[in-house]
Protein backbone atom coordinates (compact mmCIF):
# COMPACT_ATOMS: atom_id res chain seq x y z
CA UNK A 1 0.00 0.00 0.00
CA UNK A 2 1.37 3.43 -0.85
CA UNK A 3 2.18 5.82 1.65
CA UNK A 4 1.00 9.24 0.81
CA UNK A 5 2.19 11.43 3.15
CA UNK A 6 4.66 14.19 1.57
CA UNK A 7 8.69 13.18 1.85
CA UNK A 8 9.65 16.14 4.05
CA UNK A 9 6.73 14.92 6.65
CA UNK A 10 9.30 11.62 6.61
CA UNK A 11 12.63 13.38 6.31
CA UNK A 12 11.43 15.52 9.43
CA UNK A 13 9.67 12.83 11.62
CA UNK A 14 12.75 10.33 11.22
CA UNK A 15 15.21 12.92 11.94
CA UNK A 16 13.27 13.85 15.17
CA UNK A 17 13.44 10.14 15.73
CA UNK A 18 17.24 9.76 15.09
CA UNK A 19 18.37 12.87 16.90
CA UNK A 20 16.08 12.24 20.13
CA UNK A 21 17.73 8.66 20.47
CA UNK A 22 21.45 10.08 19.23
CA UNK A 23 21.48 13.12 21.42
CA UNK A 24 21.08 10.43 24.70
CA UNK A 25 24.89 9.60 23.62
CA UNK A 26 25.27 5.91 22.68
CA UNK A 27 27.06 3.97 25.45
CA UNK A 28 26.52 0.48 23.99
CA UNK A 29 26.96 -0.51 20.38
CA UNK A 30 25.54 -4.26 18.78
CA UNK A 31 25.71 -5.45 15.10
CA UNK A 32 23.31 -8.51 15.15
CA UNK A 33 22.24 -10.49 12.18
CA UNK A 34 19.51 -13.68 11.58
CA UNK A 35 16.40 -14.32 9.77
CA UNK A 36 12.76 -12.56 9.11
CA UNK A 37 9.50 -14.01 8.83
CA UNK A 38 7.00 -12.39 6.90
CA UNK A 39 2.99 -12.69 8.24
CA UNK A 40 1.48 -12.39 5.59
CA UNK A 41 -0.05 -14.65 3.35
CA UNK A 42 3.01 -16.58 2.26
CA UNK A 43 4.57 -16.41 5.48
CA UNK A 44 8.15 -15.77 3.77
CA UNK A 45 11.16 -16.15 5.41
CA UNK A 46 14.63 -14.19 4.35
CA UNK A 47 17.86 -12.94 5.87
CA UNK A 48 17.66 -9.73 8.20
CA UNK A 49 20.22 -7.76 10.14
CA UNK A 50 20.98 -3.89 11.73
CA UNK A 51 22.36 -2.84 14.74
CA UNK A 52 21.91 -1.08 17.56
CA UNK A 53 23.05 2.38 19.88
CA UNK A 54 21.98 2.06 23.42
CA UNK A 55 22.00 4.53 26.36
CA UNK A 56 21.53 3.82 29.84
CA UNK A 57 18.97 6.22 31.80
CA UNK A 58 19.34 4.29 34.93
CA UNK A 59 19.78 0.65 36.92
CA UNK A 60 16.79 -0.61 34.85
CA UNK A 61 15.71 1.53 31.80
CA UNK A 62 17.34 2.68 28.75
CA UNK A 63 16.85 4.21 25.08
CA UNK A 64 18.12 3.06 22.13
CA UNK A 65 18.19 3.86 18.29
CA UNK A 66 18.22 0.85 16.19
CA UNK A 67 18.45 0.08 12.08
CA UNK A 68 16.96 -2.96 10.49
CA UNK A 69 17.61 -4.22 7.06
CA UNK A 70 14.70 -6.77 7.00
CA UNK A 71 15.38 -8.68 3.68
CA UNK A 72 13.75 -9.78 0.89
CA UNK A 73 10.51 -11.31 -0.05
CA UNK A 74 8.39 -11.12 -2.79
CA UNK A 75 7.05 -8.00 -3.49
CA UNK A 76 8.77 -6.20 -0.15
CA UNK A 77 12.48 -5.10 0.11
CA UNK A 78 12.31 -2.95 3.43
CA UNK A 79 14.28 -1.67 5.98
CA UNK A 80 14.10 0.92 8.53
CA UNK A 81 15.15 3.08 11.94
CA UNK A 82 13.37 2.46 15.35
CA UNK A 83 13.64 4.48 18.77
CA UNK A 84 12.84 2.12 21.46
CA UNK A 85 12.47 2.84 25.48
CA UNK A 86 13.65 -0.27 26.93
CA UNK A 87 13.14 -1.73 30.97
CA UNK A 88 15.87 -4.59 32.00
CA UNK A 89 16.33 -6.38 34.95
CA UNK A 90 20.47 -7.34 35.70
CA UNK A 91 21.04 -10.68 37.23
CA UNK A 92 24.05 -13.12 38.31
CA UNK A 93 26.29 -10.52 39.57
CA UNK A 94 25.10 -8.04 36.55
CA UNK A 95 26.50 -10.58 34.25
CA UNK A 96 23.49 -11.55 32.44
CA UNK A 97 20.40 -9.05 31.18
CA UNK A 98 16.80 -9.24 30.41
CA UNK A 99 15.05 -6.58 28.46
CA UNK A 100 11.69 -5.34 26.90
CA UNK A 101 11.38 -2.64 24.36
CA UNK A 102 8.87 -0.68 22.33
CA UNK A 103 8.70 2.33 19.94
CA UNK A 104 8.34 3.78 16.72
CA UNK A 105 9.74 2.27 13.71
CA UNK A 106 10.06 4.43 10.19
CA UNK A 107 10.32 1.82 7.23
CA UNK A 108 11.39 2.55 3.79
CA UNK A 109 10.28 -0.41 0.88
CA UNK A 110 10.74 -1.22 -2.07
CA UNK A 111 7.40 -2.59 -3.40
CA UNK A 112 5.90 -4.07 -6.40
CA UNK A 113 4.17 -1.22 -8.36
CA UNK A 114 1.31 0.11 -9.88
CA UNK A 115 -0.15 2.23 -13.25
CA UNK A 116 3.00 0.83 -15.63
CA UNK A 117 5.57 0.93 -12.56
CA UNK A 118 7.83 -2.12 -11.61
CA UNK A 119 8.12 -0.67 -8.50
CA UNK A 120 7.35 2.20 -5.79
CA UNK A 121 9.33 3.54 -2.84
CA UNK A 122 6.90 3.37 0.11
CA UNK A 123 7.86 5.36 3.25
CA UNK A 124 5.85 4.51 6.67
CA UNK A 125 5.18 4.07 10.40
CA UNK A 126 4.96 1.18 12.27
CA UNK A 127 5.51 -0.04 16.27
CA UNK A 128 8.59 -2.30 17.25
CA UNK A 129 8.42 -4.33 20.11
CA UNK A 130 11.37 -5.99 21.36
CA UNK A 131 12.73 -8.93 23.48
CA UNK A 132 16.84 -9.27 23.94
CA UNK A 133 18.80 -10.93 26.66
CA UNK A 134 22.36 -10.49 27.21
CA UNK A 135 25.57 -11.84 28.26
CA UNK A 136 28.21 -9.55 29.39
CA UNK A 137 31.91 -10.62 29.56
CA UNK A 138 34.86 -9.08 32.07
CA UNK A 139 35.78 -7.22 29.08
CA UNK A 140 33.77 -4.51 27.37
CA UNK A 141 32.63 -6.81 25.10
CA UNK A 142 29.27 -8.88 25.19
CA UNK A 143 26.64 -11.20 23.36
CA UNK A 144 23.01 -10.51 22.61
CA UNK A 145 20.05 -12.48 21.38
CA UNK A 146 16.70 -10.67 20.64
CA UNK A 147 13.35 -11.08 18.47
CA UNK A 148 11.59 -7.92 17.13
CA UNK A 149 8.21 -7.72 16.50
CA UNK A 150 7.21 -5.45 13.63
CA UNK A 151 3.35 -4.11 13.01
CA UNK A 152 2.23 -1.29 10.41
CA UNK A 153 -1.28 -0.99 9.04
CA UNK A 154 0.13 -0.07 6.01
CA UNK A 155 2.98 -2.65 5.44
CA UNK A 156 3.51 -6.51 6.08
CA UNK A 157 3.93 -7.79 9.41
CA UNK A 158 7.44 -9.06 11.05
CA UNK A 159 9.34 -10.83 13.23
CA UNK A 160 13.13 -10.78 13.50
CA UNK A 161 15.37 -13.33 15.24
CA UNK A 162 18.65 -11.73 15.94
CA UNK A 163 22.02 -12.69 16.95
CA UNK A 164 24.42 -10.04 17.89
CA UNK A 165 27.85 -8.87 19.41
CA UNK A 166 28.83 -5.63 20.73
CA UNK A 167 31.04 -3.72 22.74
CA UNK A 168 31.12 -1.44 25.41
CA UNK A 169 31.49 2.48 24.06
CA UNK A 170 32.24 4.15 27.70
CA UNK A 171 34.28 1.83 30.30
CA UNK A 172 31.89 0.51 32.69
CA UNK A 173 32.68 0.78 36.37
CA UNK A 174 31.79 -2.80 36.90
CA UNK A 175 30.88 -6.00 34.12
CA UNK A 176 27.35 -6.10 33.23
CA UNK A 177 24.93 -2.97 31.96
CA UNK A 178 25.82 0.71 32.09
CA UNK A 179 23.26 2.97 34.09
CA UNK A 180 24.15 6.53 33.37
CA UNK A 181 25.98 9.38 33.56
CA UNK A 182 28.09 10.18 30.41
CA UNK A 183 31.50 12.20 29.80
CA UNK A 184 30.54 15.45 28.18
CA UNK A 185 31.49 15.90 24.59
CA UNK A 186 33.76 18.21 22.60
CA UNK A 187 33.02 20.32 19.94
CA UNK A 188 34.00 19.20 16.67
CA UNK A 189 35.65 22.14 15.04
CA UNK A 190 35.86 22.93 11.15
CA UNK A 191 36.23 20.03 8.87
CA UNK A 192 36.49 20.04 4.89
CA UNK A 193 36.19 16.36 3.42
CA UNK A 194 36.46 14.83 0.43
CA UNK A 195 34.69 11.38 -0.46
CA UNK A 196 33.91 8.77 -2.58
CA UNK A 197 31.94 5.21 -3.07
CA UNK A 198 29.12 4.07 -4.69
CA UNK A 199 25.25 4.93 -5.13
CA UNK A 200 22.74 1.85 -4.98
CA UNK A 201 18.69 3.00 -6.41
CA UNK A 202 16.39 1.42 -4.14
CA UNK A 203 14.33 -0.07 -7.06
CA UNK A 204 14.01 -3.96 -7.24
CA UNK A 205 17.12 -4.25 -9.92
CA UNK A 206 19.59 -1.66 -7.02
CA UNK A 207 21.21 -0.09 -10.10
CA UNK A 208 24.39 1.60 -9.09
CA UNK A 209 26.85 4.29 -9.81
CA UNK A 210 30.44 5.41 -8.72
CA UNK A 211 29.48 8.53 -6.47
CA UNK A 212 31.79 11.46 -4.96
CA UNK A 213 31.16 14.12 -2.49
CA UNK A 214 32.60 17.08 -0.82
CA UNK A 215 31.43 18.24 2.76
CA UNK A 216 32.24 21.02 5.11
CA UNK A 217 31.11 20.15 8.98
CA UNK A 218 31.30 22.91 11.47
CA UNK A 219 30.61 21.80 15.22
CA UNK A 220 27.80 24.18 17.17
CA UNK A 221 29.20 23.04 20.26
CA UNK A 222 29.39 19.88 22.35
CA UNK A 223 26.24 17.36 20.76
CA UNK A 224 25.69 19.49 17.55
CA UNK A 225 27.31 19.74 13.97
CA UNK A 226 26.01 21.78 10.98
CA UNK A 227 27.30 20.41 7.55
CA UNK A 228 26.90 21.40 3.78
CA UNK A 229 27.48 18.80 1.17
CA UNK A 230 28.27 18.52 -3.26
CA UNK A 231 27.17 15.05 -4.18
CA UNK A 232 27.16 13.48 -7.24
CA UNK A 233 25.48 9.82 -7.45
CA UNK A 234 26.90 9.28 -10.42
CA UNK A 235 25.66 7.95 -13.41
CA UNK A 236 23.53 4.02 -13.69
CA UNK A 237 21.51 2.52 -16.13
CA UNK A 238 18.08 4.50 -15.32
CA UNK A 239 19.65 8.21 -15.00
CA UNK A 240 21.87 10.37 -13.36
CA UNK A 241 21.34 12.83 -10.03
CA UNK A 242 23.32 15.50 -8.41
CA UNK A 243 22.91 17.98 -5.59
CA UNK A 244 23.39 19.92 -2.48
CA UNK A 245 23.09 19.14 0.83
CA UNK A 246 22.37 21.28 4.57
CA UNK A 247 21.88 19.30 7.46
CA UNK A 248 21.74 19.13 11.20
CA UNK A 249 23.94 16.78 13.21
CA UNK A 250 23.37 15.30 16.64
CA UNK A 251 26.99 13.38 17.58
CA UNK A 252 29.24 11.86 20.63
CA UNK A 253 32.45 11.08 20.98
CA UNK A 254 35.03 7.92 22.58
CA UNK A 255 38.01 7.14 23.00
CA UNK A 256 39.95 10.10 23.75
CA UNK A 257 37.52 12.16 21.87
CA UNK A 258 39.02 10.52 18.58
CA UNK A 259 36.11 8.18 17.35
CA UNK A 260 32.69 9.93 16.85
CA UNK A 261 29.24 8.58 15.71
CA UNK A 262 26.93 10.95 14.23
CA UNK A 263 23.22 11.29 12.81
CA UNK A 264 21.85 13.72 10.48
CA UNK A 265 19.15 15.08 8.57
CA UNK A 266 18.51 18.02 6.46
CA UNK A 267 17.14 19.09 2.55
CA UNK A 268 18.67 17.73 -0.32
CA UNK A 269 18.49 20.19 -3.33
CA UNK A 270 19.07 17.82 -6.58
CA UNK A 271 19.00 18.30 -10.36
CA UNK A 272 18.29 15.06 -12.22
CA UNK A 273 18.59 13.68 -15.85
CA UNK A 274 16.92 10.27 -15.81
CA UNK A 275 15.86 8.38 -19.12
CA UNK A 276 12.33 7.33 -19.57
CA UNK A 277 12.08 3.93 -17.79
CA UNK A 278 8.63 2.44 -16.67
CA UNK A 279 10.32 1.30 -13.58
CA UNK A 280 9.56 4.44 -11.71
CA UNK A 281 8.99 7.89 -13.16
CA UNK A 282 11.60 10.43 -13.25
CA UNK A 283 11.82 13.97 -12.52
CA UNK A 284 14.03 17.65 -12.67
CA UNK A 285 14.77 19.89 -9.85
CA UNK A 286 13.74 18.26 -7.07
CA UNK A 287 13.83 19.03 -3.41
CA UNK A 288 14.56 15.41 -1.71
CA UNK A 289 15.79 14.69 2.13
CA UNK A 290 18.81 12.76 3.44
CA UNK A 291 19.10 10.93 6.64
CA UNK A 292 22.89 10.44 6.78
CA UNK A 293 25.13 8.06 9.60
CA UNK A 294 28.36 8.38 9.71
CA UNK A 295 31.46 7.86 12.17
CA UNK A 296 34.77 9.34 12.11
CA UNK A 297 38.61 8.71 13.64
CA UNK A 298 40.68 11.07 13.92
CA UNK A 299 44.16 9.54 13.09
CA UNK A 300 46.21 13.02 13.55
CA UNK A 301 45.63 16.15 15.01
CA UNK A 302 44.56 17.75 11.75
CA UNK A 303 43.31 14.76 9.71
CA UNK A 304 40.33 13.01 10.16
CA UNK A 305 39.19 9.77 7.84
CA UNK A 306 34.92 9.01 7.56
CA UNK A 307 32.27 6.82 6.36
CA UNK A 308 28.56 7.78 5.58
CA UNK A 309 25.92 6.01 4.64
CA UNK A 310 23.27 8.51 2.99
CA UNK A 311 19.97 7.30 2.52
CA UNK A 312 17.73 9.87 -0.06
CA UNK A 313 14.30 9.72 0.52
CA UNK A 314 11.65 11.37 -2.16
CA UNK A 315 8.29 11.59 -3.27
CA UNK A 316 8.53 10.14 -6.89
CA UNK A 317 10.31 6.50 -6.83
CA UNK A 318 13.73 7.27 -6.53
CA UNK A 319 15.16 7.18 -2.94
CA UNK A 320 18.52 5.68 -2.70
CA UNK A 321 21.17 5.01 -0.68
CA UNK A 322 25.03 7.13 -0.95
CA UNK A 323 28.01 4.77 0.86
CA UNK A 324 30.83 7.00 1.37
CA UNK A 325 34.62 7.15 2.99
CA UNK A 326 37.34 9.71 2.63
CA UNK A 327 39.44 12.09 4.16
CA UNK A 328 39.16 15.70 5.97
CA UNK A 329 40.96 18.61 7.05
CA UNK A 330 40.92 19.85 10.07
CA UNK A 331 40.91 23.61 10.63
Amino acid sequence: MKNNFPWWQHVAMAGVLCGASAFAQAQEATVFAGGMNARNDDNAHTYAWGFDYRQALSEHFATSFTWMNEGHVPDHHRDGFAMQMWAHQPLFDRRFDVAVGVGPYHYYDTVAGSRGRRYEDDHGWGAMFSVATTWYFESRWYLQARVNYVQSPSSINTVTYLLGVGYQLEKPSSPGPLSGNSKPGVPTGDVLSVMAGLSVVNSLDSQNAAAEAIEYRHGFGPWFDGTVSLINEGHSDIGSRQGAAAQVWVKDDFFNDRFSLGLGFGPYVTWNKYKENRAAGGAQNVVAGLLTMSMAYRFADHWVGRVSWNRVVTGYDRDSDIFLAGVGYKF
